[in-house]
C-alpha cells in the first residue's frame, strides 16, 4: 500500500469531516517513528562494511540499534565507557568497542585498511510522496494505520482512542510473533552491502 492510499485509509477510519490530508501524513509519520522505537525484526536488520579511521567509523545515517560488530577474524565485544578508557589505544586486533554519539570506537586500534562490519536495525525511509512506500506500509499496514488513527484519535481527543490502541498493540503483538517464526523458521538475515569507506569523523 503506498502512502496516498495510506492517507485514505486512516481518513475513512476516522470519519471526521475536521481530518484533513496532512493531518493524515503527520499521524502516519508518528506512527512510524513509534513503531521503529518499540519494534525489533529481522525485516529491520541491515549489514554494512566500513573501513576506520584513527579505530572510529561514523554510524550510518538510518541506525536505530547495533546488532553486532566483527571483523574477518574476530567478533568485538561491547563495553562501557570506563572500561574502554582503561585499554590501551595501541594498534592491533579491535576486540571490543564503544558507541559514543554517532561514532563507534574500538580498541585496539585497526588498521586503516581494516575491514569491519556491522549488523544493525535500521529505520525506514519516510514517507513523503503519495506513490512512496516502504516495508511498514507493505507489511505492517494494521499497525501504521491504526498507530495513526491513535494519534489522530489523541489529538481530536476522539473517545475511540482506547479502540486504537488496543488495535495498535494487537498489531505490533502480531509482528513480533511473525518475527519469531521466522526467526525459527530458518535463515532469514538478508545482508545487503553497503560500503562506507574512509569515513570522516
Amino acid at each position: 500500500m503506498n502512502f496516498g492510499q495510506l492517507k485514505t485509509k486512516v481518513i475513512r477510519l476516522m470519519n471526521r469531516t475536521d481530518m484533513t490530508d496532512d493531518l493524515a501524513a503527520e499521524f502516519i509519520g508518528q506512527a512510524q517513528v513509534r513503531i521503529e522505537r518499540t519494534l525489533r525484526t529481522t525485516a529491520m536488520e541491515k549489514t554494512v562494511y566500513f573501513t576506520a579511521t584513527d579505530g572510529a567509523f561514523r554510524l550510518p545515517t538510518d541506525f536505530l540499534e547495533i546488532c553486532d560488530i566483527w571483523t574477518d577474524t574476530v567478533e568485538m565485544e561491547r563495553v562501557d565507557n570506563s572500561a574502554f578508557i582503561r585499554i590501551p589505544a595501541a594498534l592491533g586486533q579491535p576486540r571490543v568497542f564503544v558507541q559514543s554519539g554517532h561514532d563507534i570506537r574500538m580498541k585496539p586500534v585497526p588498521s586503516d585498511d581494516t575491514q569491519i562490519y556491522m549488523r544493525y536495525y535500521a529505520a525506514q525511509p519516510i514517507l513523503v510522496d503519495d506513490v512512496n512506500e516502504n516495508i511498514w506500509s507493505a507489511s505492517a499496514i494494521d499497525a501504521l494505520t491504526y498507530g495513526a488513527c491513535m494519534y489522530a484519535a489523541e489529538y481530536f481527543e476522539d473517545e475511540r482512542l482506547e479502540l486504537f490502541k488496543q488495535r495498535y498493540d494487537t498489531s505490533m503483538i502480531e509482528l513480533v510473533d511473525q518475527s519469531t517464526q521466522e526467526d525459527f523458521a530458518g535463515p532469514m538475515r538478508i545482508r545487503p552491502a553497503y560500503s562506507y569507506q574512509d569515513c570522516d569523523l
